[in-house]
């Protein structure tokens, strides 16, 4: 991985990436009402930790307006594998070694792209499609549940398994 400057692909091809995101839009990807994927992203290598709350606190989900809570039993991920096209950039100035930052941050205040605690890099797209095997999982304080894989035009699901109980 390598930034070349202001957009500088910074994510290696084949990386795999994921994206919290509220209970509410789970529904809406799964019945191909959304399709896009953009905003802040993370490589899921670099969040070790798989309960919620500590996803919470190193995603910095407690920005304003957040529908994110640190008392969740749950928070949903989208998940894909990057690929040569994609454009993913560093949220900070090119003086502080990211991509030429230009956007008011919402919520990581100084623009250190990384999340609050500073342990988890993260990286800005704009808007993009869904590529064929993203997937979404709910990480539950003991255990992480596959829900759905894309398959390029629609989600599979499993055929056996937990109910989708989505709340909020």
């Amino acid at each position: 991985m390598s930034q070349a400057g202001p957009g500088a692909r910074v994510v290696a091809p084949g990386t795999l990436m994921q994206k919290p995101i509220p209970p509410r839009m789970v529904e809406p990807y799964l019945a191909g009402r959304r399709s896009v994927i953009s905003g802040f992203v993370y490589r899921a290598a670099d969040s070790h930790e798989a309960r919620p709350r500590d996803l919470y606190r190193l995603f910095g989900l407690d920005y304003a307006g957040s529908e994110f809570s640190p008392d969740s039993d749950e928070i949903y991920v989208l998940r894909w594998r990057a690929v040569s096209s994609q454009p993913y950039q560093v949220p900070f100035s090119a003086e502080r070694g990211g991509g030429g930052w230009a956007m008011k941050l919402p919520f990581r205040g100084a623009g250190s792209g990384r999340s609050r605690d500073h342990s988890v890099p993260e990286f800005f797209t704009d808007p993009m499609p869904l590529p064929v095997g993203a997937e979404i999982h709910r990480i539950g304080p003991d255990m992480t549940d596959f829900i759905a894989r894309y398959d390029g035009q629609v989600w599979l699901r499993p055929a056996e398994g937990p109910e989708l109980c989505v709340t909020g």
